[in-house]
């Protein structure tokens, strides 16, 4: 029996409902008059939301995903006074299906290698946070990783149950991308950038793209919901594999069309950050690709001319791309000494994570903790002054330092043995001409790659968009054919419904 049998059957249709919603419409009418309009929509939209959250349990894991990914929960607290507690109370939703898998279907939870390694992790992350210079510093961020990490993977994999529902929840997360995406690509058509659109469309620092005696022409960053131009361009990234994969999966030209349009708008919108690291990703995810196979010389040629239009319809990419090849040149005194700023910045940073590994080899100097001692290495290093808190702006460099060698391996663990899982599953679902599946799984093999090479260039943050894809891998790498309903049993399913 599927998880939407077990629900309010026919609730639209019941008289009982519908003199409620009478009732409900009436009331609103009623408010609308002395308290506005905008009130009563949102107490008769809340309603029908919370009668479809019962109705429909499955559909508090696609609302949660969205509301992650777009960054829904925060944008709520920063931008429009809603408190903290409410917005981090969100995910707990999923405790409604969780209860339905647990005491009405009586399933048990799911405990898998993943959920091990992460709790490896968070003894590691105590252990740190013990030896570190201040506990109390140290702390909220084990906690934030309980709840953002542990707590989120543990309530998905044990609430989604079925390929339908993964699938589901990837389409709600390239819409939330698509959004995104839009908003950005609006912005730089318009020039709007002084105008965040609610707190989902920021725009953060720019560069100059054309100095002049009449001033410099600056390019505005992108940041979406997120906050952060660089995080951003990651967290797009990561759907790009998912929304290709789908438009390569669909059964009918009009779910492909979809896919790709909303994949199209996903990767304009990382572009707009202007992230060096998220461009140097994606020529990466290009190759990994290639290599696999998914990219014939046809294909690549299409790439390739979407990646030249692209490049024409904003050249800035060119220009903020080319920084990097100063790394190595040869111009003066040659090296990294000639690089901009932000390159010697984040190479100071680097390096000072390695001092501090060096220098706490174990456990490191615990979670959170290497911003603390960035200003003393950056000292030893003498190739950029820092002051202040700073972090790694490197994942490697960072976990490491924070964490040691306990903590490194345990996280490089879970993203390999991921990635493992996920190409077993994917030759599995080849070898049953189940290409759909095939490629669900490839998709997240290739997001977990794209984080992972941008996470050359970016710390260990914003940790919810990491779990939540670990998550839906996981989920992806584990199912087998008995889960995938065959066209009769559906047939069944429906013939149940009517003789009801």
């Amino acid at each position: 029996m599927s998880q939407t049998e077990i629900t309010f059957p026919n609730l639209f249709r019941n008289k009982y409902f519908i003199l409620m919603t009478v009732i409900v419409a009436a009331a609103a009418v009623g408010m609308a008059g002395s308290l506005g309009p905008l009130i009563p929509l949102g107490v008769v939209v809340s309603l029908y939301l919370v009668v479809l959250l019962f109705r429909r349990p499955d559909f508090n894991v696609i609302l949660i995903a969205f509301i992650i990914y777009t960054n829904t929960a925060v944008v709520l607290s920063k931008f429009h006074g809603v408190p903290q507690t409410v917005g981090y109370s969100l995910p707990l939703l999923l405790l409604i299906p969780l209860i339905w898998h647990l005491f009405v279907h009586k399933r048990k939870i799911k405990i898998n290698f993943v959920f091990i390694l992460m709790i490896l992790y968070l003894s590691v992350m105590i252990m740190g946070s013990a030896f570190s210079r201040d506990v109390n510093l140290a702390m909220p961020n084990v906690i934030n990783y309980v709840v953002e990490g542990l707590g989120l993977y543990f309530l998905l994999i044990n609430t989604i149950r079925t390929p339908k529902l993964l699938k589901q929840v990837v389409w709600a997360l390239l819409i939330a991308g698509t959004l995104m995406g839009g908003l950005s690509l609006y912005q730089q058509i318009t020039g709007t950038f002084d105008n965040n659109y609610g707190g989902f469309a920021q725009v953060d620092t720019g560069f100059i793209t054309e100095e002049s005696i009449q001033g410099n022409v600056v390019q505005p960053r992108v940041s979406g919901p997120v906050g952060e131009k660089n995080r951003y361009a990651q967290v797009m990234s990561m759907l790009v594999p998912l929304g290709l994969f789908q438009a390569w999966g669909a059964q009918s030209k009009k779910l492909r069309l979809t896919a790709l349009i909303l994949t199209g708008l996903i990767i304009v919108g990382a572009t707009l950050a202007f992230s060096r690291g998220a461009q140097v990703g994606f020529l990466i995810l290009i190759i990994t690709m290639a290599l696999m196979r998914y990219i014939k010389i046809r294909e690549l040629l299409i790439t390739l001319g979407a990646v030249v239009l692209l490049l024409i319809a904003f050249p800035q990419i060119t220009q903020r791309f080319s920084t990097l090849g100063d790394i190595f040149s040869s111009k003066e005194e040659g090296g990294i000494r000639n690089t901009d700023g932000s390159i010697q910045g984040r190479a100071t940073e680097m390096l000072a994570a390695l001092l501090v590994f060096r220098d706490h080899p174990i456990v490191g100097v615990g979670p959170g903790m290497f911003r603390y001692e960035m200003e003393e290495y950056s000292k030893i290093i003498s190739l950029k002054n820092i002051t202040g808190e700073r972090q790694a702006h490197s994942l490697y460099p960072g976990v490491a330092a924070e964490t040691g060698i306990l903590g490194f391996v345990t996280l490089m663990g879970i993203f390999f043995y991921t990635l493992y899982r996920l190409n077993i599953a994917r030759a599995y679902w080849l070898g049953r001409n189940q290409t759909g599946m095939a490629n669900l799984c490839t998709g997240f093999f290739l997001a977990i790659i794209s984080y992972m090479t941008t996470g050359i260039f970016l710390h260990l943050a914003f940790i919810r968009y990491l779990w939540l894809i670990i998550a839906l891998a996981v989920i992806a790498s584990e199912f087998r054919e008995s889960d995938v309903p065959t066209e009769m049993d559906i047939a069944g399913k429906e013939l149940d419904k009517v003789e009801g």
